[in-house]
């Protein structure tokens, strides 16, 4: 195992001991108060990353657990919307070791089921360290994202390796300008806004913020936005799909009170990613802050004890 992984399970060990000894009340309120420099308001909560987190400490939905999996969310989206919206499966594993990279194609994606940041691209077989995946997927499959983030729903999915087709976002258009996914969030199953990724042939990534209309929203969340003079990227148009997308996303929120559906648009094709409960764990950093208020007063806020 290299220097890099023996670190990470370390620093993971670290953070099982914090899992014990802190609660996740305590937890949240300090990450919150060195995200935003004031202390958590849950009484009652206003913001967007207040009812995410006052969500995290109290909502026990056994669907958000359902459906944070990803496997299990692939299957029902099948059932809800049909098989064409699903990215094809080329494997389910317990082990990487079970994994025949000779029946793979050249090009396809492995993650891990109950997580998040595990995925690992390939588009060249032929140059695909393997050793490498293997060191990133072990670590993750044994990593319980509850731990690092406190994201309770997450705590007991089955930990499992999909291995799926790979999606080329970027094939009919120009990379800069073409959105790499789109982040639809549903307040009681109504689209509000959409935050799409961007990313260039550089590598640098982008994220603007659109209402349901494709109005883009003068407001930054983490990354830069797209450069243009008055925030107004005439190359930038309205997604053909944009419409179906949310109508699908309308569709499949319609029992939560707040949800975020993740999208891949390649060509005219529509293709689910997730299910997103709990965005960046309440840790969603909005310039100006007054978007944390907008976002929050969309959310009519239920609690499932």
């Amino acid at each position: 195992m290299t220097n890099k992984w023996l670190l990470k399970r370390g620093e993971y060990r670290l953070k099982v001991l914090r899992a014990w000894l802190q609660s996740d009340r305590r937890f949240k309120a300090k990450r919150f108060y060195d995200d935003f420099g004031r202390e958590l308001q849950l009484s009652p909560p206003q913001t967007f990353n207040e009812k995410i987190i006052f969500r995290m400490l109290f909502d026990r939905n056994q669907r958000f657990t359902e459906l944070a999996d990803k496997i299990n969310a692939r299957e029902f989206v099948r059932q809800q919307i049909g098989e064409k919206y699903v990215v094809a499966t080329l494997g389910v594993y317990s082990s990487f070791d079970h994994i025949d990279f000779n029946t793979l194609p050249q090009k396809f994606v492995i993650k891990c089921s109950h997580d998040s940041a595990s995925a690992i691209v390939c588009t060249d077989k032929a140059r695909f360290d393997i050793a490498s995946a293997r060191e990133k997927i072990n670590f993750y499959l044994s990593r319980n994202m509850y731990v690092t983030t406190r994201e309770r729903h997450y705590k007991n999915i089955t930990a499992r390796i999909l291995c799926e087709k790979y999606l080329d976002v970027f094939a009919q258009g120009e990379q800069d300008i073409t959105p790499e996914l789109f982040r639809v969030h549903c307040f009681a199953g109504q689209p509000k806004f959409i935050e799409v990724d961007f990313s260039d042939s550089r590598g640098r990534e982008s994220v603007n913020i659109y209402d349901e209309n494709w109005q883009r929203q003068d407001v930054r969340v983490g990354y830069r936005q797209t450069h243009y003079p008055n925030n107004l990227d005439p190359r930038i148009s309205k997604p053909a799909k944009l419409d179906e997308m949310l109508a699908l996303s309308r569709q499949l929120t319609a029992d939560f009170d707040y949800c975020r559906m993740d999208w891949f648009l390649v060509g005219d094709e529509i293709y689910f990613s997730e299910f997103t409960f709990t965005p960046y764990a309440g840790r969603m950093r909005f310039f100006p802050a007054e978007f944390d208020y907008r976002f929050g007063a969309a959310w009519q806020q239920q609690i499932h004890p």
